[in-house]
């Protein structure tokens, strides 16, 4: 068990990969292979209807879209949500849970779509390469939030994850002011 994961990663202002710029990752698994996070801040251009319509399932009319969750195997989705009554979901903590099945996906698009994320992709590291990263001053990381991940608005995430921290955002932006 690492002391990272599950939680939450959030990428600081200098981050110069532009698949990471202001995320905000639920870090999945981190060990000595290496680490797993699914970006839940960026949302996609992907329409939750299309997907449901792809694969002939009913999708609720408020449901907006899918996110990306990383650039890695982006065709790929993960259900992040806080429907304990899944049976095929994994409980990271809190009221927060991962499902990556067909039958999941099935339930939760019909319903309320303030209770899941959709992400397409993930974010992958190799062994060492996370802590190489969090070591240079690319991360900062934290427990995971329920209320950050489903009920702060998305363009919001990012700065209030930080705060959570204690930490202005503007003292993390080089020169002092926003980007």
């Amino acid at each position: 068990m690492s002391d990272l994961a599950p939680g939450i990663l959030i990428a600081v202002p200098q981050m110069d990969d532009p698949n990471f710029a202001r995320s905000v990752v639920l870090l999945i698994e981190h060990n000595e292979s290496g680490a797993m996070g699914i970006t839940f801040n960026r949302p996609s251009d992907v329409a939750l209807l299309e997907i449901g319509k792809e694969h002939g399932m009913e999708v609720h009319p408020g449901a907006g879209h899918a996110f990306i969750g990383g650039p890695v195997q982006r065709e790929r989705g993960f259900l992040v949500h806080r429907q304990s009554d899944l049976g095929d979901s994994v409980h990271l903590q809190e009221d927060v849970f991962l499902s990556v099945s067909t039958d999941a996906l099935k339930t939760l698009l019909a319903g309320d779509p303030s209770v899941y994320r959709l992400c397409l992709g993930y974010a992958g590291w190799g062994p060492g390469q996370l802590e190489r990263e969090m070591v240079a001053g690319g991360w900062l990381n934290s427990a995971i939030s329920s209320r950050r991940i489903f009920d702060t608005p998305v363009e919001k995430i990012w700065e209030a994850v930080i705060r959570d921290l204690g930490i202005d955002p503007a003292f993390l932006v080089q020169g002092g002011g926003k980007q």
